[in-house]
């Protein structure tokens, strides 16, 4: 019942942010990740007496959306990078996404509004530890290269934006 109620809850959320604030989502899985939302809004409530309805009502409401730290896994076990990783390490397979596991290039990642705020946050830090001389080389690398990509995530989520983005000489206005 708790699973049924977190998962009608999430759907609400994540509808009001779309549909409401005009929430921003791009990625590989923009599309599917508003489909699902869509979907879970019609919801318009049961009374749940048995538990086989707990379990009807959770296959017709789960959008299989997992927000994580500064991405959103609309999971599809057909093309979960973590899924193929766990098992080409000879694990079975889960019934959702494993973080430890997830690949920046798997096509079952979106990026909302939140996501990318949460890398503006994290991108001066790892600038800081991309340019400090005190931080051993190897991690200095690392902190640059990874702040290429967030980067690279902000600016397509930036430029994805339905409302036209136009750009003067490179800079964007």
């Amino acid at each position: 019942m708790e699973r049924l109620e977190m998962a009608l809850e999430q759907s609400e959320d994540g509808w009001t942010r779309l549909d409401e604030d005009h929430e921003h989502v791009s990625g590989p899985a923009a599309a599917e990740y508003r489909r699902r939302t869509a979907g879970a809004a019609v919801f318009l409530g049961r009374t749940v007496q048995a538990k086989a309805s707990v379990s009807r009502l959770l296959a017709q409401t789960d959008t299989d959306i997992h927000h994580g730290e500064g991405m959103t896994c609309v999971y599809r076990a057909e093309t979960a990078a973590c899924r193929k990783e766990r098992l080409l390490l000879g694990l079975p397979a889960a019934d959702g996404p494993d973080d430890s596991l997830c690949r920046s290039t798997c096509g079952n990642l979106a990026y909302t509004d939140r996501d990318i705020a949460e890398h503006r946050t994290r991108l001066p830090v790892l600038l800081k530890e991309a340019h400090d001389p005190m931080t051993p080389r190897p991690r200095r690398d690392r902190a640059a290269a990874q702040a290429d990509r967030i980067r690279s995530l902000i600016e397509q989520h930036e430029t994805s934006r339905p409302e036209a983005v136009h750009t003067n000489g490179g800079q964007v206005t």
